[in-house]
């Protein structure tokens, strides 16, 4: 058959073909209960003229990988948002938040080597307000126990632990009203008490403390400047400590106690300035909550740099919270005065920073204290400059900064801390009910923790590339 034929025929079976599927109903005809159905046009246009090959789209590994990066990128925007934009987030200098790197991995080792931490304040701190807190959530997740640091000869109680003494021993301070020791030896929290007589203590875990700090394994009595010889005696045993020949004047005496111990009674006797007791457990995490009623953080270069040296490194103190400001606001009140106390705060850091170069430092700043102007509690109209500043001061000298002040809502704040149920700041308008601290501890535990989950987060990110 000629070929022009052959095209005419096929052309005609084609138009036949577009002629039925034209007429053809698209849903088909009912014959017999089948339906007949018929391909239409655009369908056999499709199997005629085949479009371009699609794309190839990505791999099952390519599409998980982008899914996991899109969850990635989520997750980081997460955090940035409660880094850059949160009233509680911690302010890093630089923006630089691998600045608590260091620490972090020291709690993610404490089980193995033990973690200490510093927290030194002014009154807000005192009953182990706040240090409390943050103490419990550290112990309760990296392991630890007791609640660390404690004056010593005489009587003494925190929300922790209840201290009695037989003797209430005369004490030397750089803080405040008391004594003062030459060379600056106060020991590691600022005060030391003398003691020239027999004296007995007992310490023991108040009934409403649950928390890891309740249980210690460990006492250890600082002590110097030692006449003869400083004896202790603890459960049955005599442990003696001679004239001190290292050069930073402290010797230790270590007793072990049974495990999960709750109290401890002993009895010391001799010539010595006794510069603290510790109950810790052996590893884990410790918090050492060292309150200086009426101090503005400007006294560390009047202590003993040696003494705070040797402390830091001999219990691996990893990080130092200063906690200052408060004492300052009534009294400087002008630009001029508050541009001098930053200067003051900043050669604290600075020389704090010299001698515990290995330990991260966090300041945290007053929190909204309230004067009466015309029968009206308000904040301190220069309160927000001495927050500014002070955090300059920290983020100049590399340390972090805790906005307390925002933290617990900013200007105004304290009024309804004052007027809640029940109050959460007292009627002073400066200081934290227990029940505030708690919270304002709560808050910057919960906030630090972030900052940990981000440093693990980042860590399991590096692991994978």
């Amino acid at each position: 058959m000629a070929r022009h034929k052959v095209l005419i025929f096929i052309f005609s079976v084609f138009a036949l073909l577009a002629g039925i599927s034209y007429l053809f109903p698209e849903e088909g005809v009912n014959l017999l209960g089948t339906t007949l159905n018929f391909p239409t046009i655009k369908e056999i246009s499709a199997s005629l003229f085949k479009s371009e090959k699609e794309a190839a789209g990505p791999s099952p590994e390519e599409l998980l990988q982008q899914r996991m990066a899109d969850i990635r990128q989520a997750e980081q925007d997460r955090f940035e948002s409660y880094f850059n934009e949160n009233p509680a987030r911690i302010h890093f200098p630089d923006s630089d938040i691998s600045l608590f790197d260091p620490f972090f991995k020291s709690l993610d080792n404490a089980r193995n080597k033990k973690v200490r931490i510093l927290h030194y304040g002014d009154s807000q701190l005192e009953e182990d307000r706040i240090s409390s807190t943050i103490r419990a959530g550290l112990q309760s997740k990296f392991g630890g126990g007791g609640p660390g640091l404690l004056p010593f000869g005489r009587p003494y109680y925190t929300l922790c632990v209840s201290e009695s003494s037989t003797a209430n021993l005369s004490r030397a301070l750089v803080f405040g009203e008391g004594g003062r020791r030459s060379g600056g030896r106060y020991g590691i929290m600022g005060q030391c008490a003398r003691m020239d007589t027999s004296v007995y203590t007992t310490v023991s875990s108040v009934k409403s403390n649950r928390s890891p700090s309740r249980h210690f394994q460990r006492l250890t009595l600082m002590a110097g400047n030692v006449g003869g010889s400083l004896n202790v005696k603890c459960n049955g045993k005599q442990y003696k400590l001679s004239p001190v020949t290292d050069p930073s004047g402290v010797g230790r005496i270590v007793v072990d106690l049974p495990d999960s111990s709750t109290s401890v009674r002993f009895s010391a006797w001799g010539s010595a300035d006794i510069y603290g007791m510790q109950l810790d457990d052996t590893l884990g995490v410790s918090l050492d909550n060292i309150p200086m009623r009426g101090c503005s953080g400007t006294v560390f270069t009047r202590m003993n740099s040696a003494q705070i040296k040797d402390f830091v490194e001999e219990e691996n103190v990893k990080m130092i919270i200063l906690q200052f400001g408060g004492n300052s606001m009534p009294y400087r009140k002008t630009p001029k005065a508050i541009s001098e106390y930053k200067t003051s705060v900043e050669n604290q850091i600075r020389h704090i920073r010299s001698l515990a170069p290995g330990a991260a430092i966090l300041f945290i700043g007053p929190s909204d204290m309230s004067v009466n102007v015309k029968g009206k509690m308000v904040t301190y109209p220069h309160l927000p400059m001495m927050v500014d500043s002070l955090k300059a001061a920290a983020n100049n000298t590399g340390a972090a900064y805790w906005d307390l002040y925002q933290a617990m809502g900013g200007n105004g704040s304290m009024v309804e801390w004052v007027k809640a149920r029940p109050s959460l700041a007292g009627t002073d308008y400066v200081h934290f009910t227990p029940r505030g601290a708690e919270a304002m501890g709560n808050m910057l535990f919960e906030s630090l923790m972030l900052y940990y989950d981000y440093y693990c987060w980042r860590k399991k990110g590096d692991s994978q590339r």
